[in-house]
């Protein structure tokens, strides 16, 4: 039976185990998709270039595509910007998500981590460790893990089962095209009165997205074609779906667990603390917070309790400064409209969750 059980098989949660492994930790993922996420191109921050080159992946950035300037068009000022997004430093790159996806768990696996693709039901707490039931091609079993680590995502459920509360800032969803790429080494973002849309090119295809409202999202769902011929008429600098592009929605308010480790798990990446898309920090999060989780984990393996804990109050620290610095990009108020209003005076004071964690498996 595996020392450490991870549940989700994300960056992370990858990341996590790469970590353990590393520090010859026996580790197990159980992941619902095998670790293996659809194609989508994702910026990665420049600073996230070393936390790659210590998980063994510089390859996949030097397949990378190097965004070396980004373009915004931020409201009826027409403000144009050359340079570096926020978060992203000097530069960034350009990652297709499947093939991130497909190498880090080729890493893992070579590394001697065991990835299941089957779902965590029920978890219970005794005094040596867990009790895990795993449902794995129609069968189940149990699992006796010393330590769980939730890489869930912005469900966070292991750690909500085991009483942590998720804190959520406003309403906010990503409609995703992915489009083949150009190549082109710029990221580009433009603001509307109802969101704002980014483009994001990898070498391997292109992603187009609309960051809006549910409420927006639902009404642009019901007639996708409407919105892209909106946009065509509307946006200057933004590339735009074909309509026959399919389209994939995707949550992504800002959230954060009101506490990321507790006596025998610990919650990393988007389970832990999940960024708005502004903040150009969600995958740099994901990679580093994983290594940094894996690594308090075996610590506390071999010994050391204080360890998650350390991992905890920094992971918090990280979470409080981002959310703090988010609301500015919605400052500039490029419209004056309820959704950027809303946005630019949060200051991320979220409104505590009322859902029950759910009891359903992962």
């Amino acid at each position: 039976m595996p020392e450490v059980l991870i549940a989700g098989g994300g960056p992370a949660g990858l990341a996590a185990a790469i970590a353990l492994a590393e520090r010859r930790v026996s580790v197990t993922v159980v992941d619902p998709g095998d670790c293996i996420s659809q194609t989508r191109a994702e910026m990665l921050a420049h600073g996230a270039g070393a936390i790659m080159q210590r998980l063994g992946l510089g390859q996949v950035l030097e397949n990378a595509l190097r965004i070396k300037a980004v373009e915004s068009v931020w409201g009826s000022a027409h403000l144009q910007s050359h340079g570096a997004a926020p978060g992203l430093g000097l530069h960034g790159w350009g990652v297709d998500r499947h093939s991130l996806s497909v190498a880090m768990r080729n890493r893992a696996m070579t590394m001697g981590v065991k990835i299941i693709k089957g779902r965590i039901g029920h978890t219970r707490k005794h005094d040596r460790g867990w009790q895990v039931d795993i449902s794995e091609n129609g069968t189940s079993r149990t699992a006796t893990p010393s330590y769980l680590i939730d890489a869930t995502g912005r469900p966070s459920h292991i750690a909500r089962r085991n009483g942590a509360t998720a804190l959520h800032g406003p309403n906010l969803v990503a409609l995703l095209w992915t489009t083949p790429s150009e190549a082109e080494p710029t990221m580009v973002a433009e603001a509307t009165e109802d969101g704002w849309w980014y483009a994001v090119p990898s070498r391997s295809s292109s992603t187009i997205a609309f960051v809006t409202s549910a409420e927006n999202a639902k009404r642009a769902l019901s007639a996708p074609g409407t919105i892209l011929e909106h946009a065509a008429r509307t946006l200057t600098r933004i590339p735009i779906p074909k309509s026959t592009t399919p389209c994939a929605t995707m949550d992504c308010r800002s959230a954060v667990l009101d506490r990321a480790s507790e006596s025998g798990w610990v919650a990393t990446g988007d389970a832990s603390a999940a960024f708005d898309p502004i903040s150009s920090q969600g995958l740099f999060n994901a990679l580093s917070g994983g290594f940094f989780a894996g690594n308090a984990v075996a610590d506390a393996v071999e010994g050391d309790a204080d360890a998650p804990m350390i991992y905890a109050a920094l992971a918090a620290r990280t979470a409080e400064r981002t959310h703090a610095s988010t609301h500015l990009q919605y400052a500039a108020l490029p419209f004056d409209t309820p959704f950027w209003r809303e946005r630019a005076n949060l200051n991320f004071k979220p409104n505590r969750s009322e859902t029950k964690a759910e009891e359903h498996a992962l």
